[in-house]
């Protein structure tokens, strides 16, 4: 009787473990796999609380270290009004010279039906032709490279100038992209952190369902 108990026992375990288990999705572990080289300083397989924090304030540093570098040209820790615009007015001027390499094939400082007949060349001068005389001057191509300094300046200004003094400080610039970074972080813990602790686990993402409609990509998550 015992023998035949065991014998059932034994084949009950048997066909559980013949069971098929629960498959990771790949696109989840490549979440993980990212999330954990981002934000899994120890690599113990939980992103914690501090983890995240950490992780927040090296990439708000990073990314405000990138934009001094970039439109700070006296290395003050700020960015002044003439920086901004010494630095879109020369990307304008380039963007200018390289429009005209391309287009103005006679070489006299404007484009017109006469440099070439094309779909890319009709449109440029549709967009930039004002006075509708079916060419592109010098001086329409002067106003556009103006407009579209100030609109650079004026966009850079709006993102980092908080308090529209007309500079752009490192602390300004800090909280914009601490912001953005804490931002990701947020939608990360909203869809993995289950019990709200403010940790993410390996097994949290490895087991969660996948989003609707979203897919497991994690420029997706975020929102983008």
């Amino acid at each position: 009787m015992k023998t035949a108990i065991l014998a059932t026992l034994v084949a009950s375990l048997a066909v559980a473990d013949a069971k098929p288990k629960s498959r990771v999705h790949p696109q989840a572990q490549r979440l993980w796999d990212q999330l954990s080289e981002k934000y899994d300083a120890n690599d113990d397989g939980t992103i914690t609380e501090e983890e995240f924090e950490d992780a927040v304030e090296a990439a708000a540093q990073e990314k405000t270290d990138a934009v001094l570098e970039k439109y700070d040209a006296d290395d003050d820790g700020e960015i002044s009004t003439a920086e901004a615009e010494d630095f879109f007015e020369a990307e304008a001027d380039d963007w200018l010279e390289d429009l005209l390499e391309r287009f103005d094939t006679n070489d006299d400082g404007e484009i017109s039906d006469e440099d070439d007949d094309n779909f890319f060349l009709d449109n440029v001068i549709d967009k930039y032709d004002t006075d509708d005389d079916g060419v592109v001057s010098a001086e329409e191509f002067e106003e556009a490279a103006d407009a579209r300094a100030e609109d650079k300046v004026d966009s850079l200004f709006e993102k980092y100038d908080a308090d529209d003094d007309g500079t752009i400080s490192s602390d300004e610039i800090m909280d914009v992209e601490d912001d953005a970074a804490q931002e990701a972080v947020d939608n990360l813990l909203e869809r993995f952190d289950t019990d709200d602790d403010g940790d993410i686990t390996e097994d949290d993402v490895l087991n969660a369902q996948k989003p609707n409609g979203r897919g497991w990509a994690w420029g997706k998550l975020r929102g983008r």
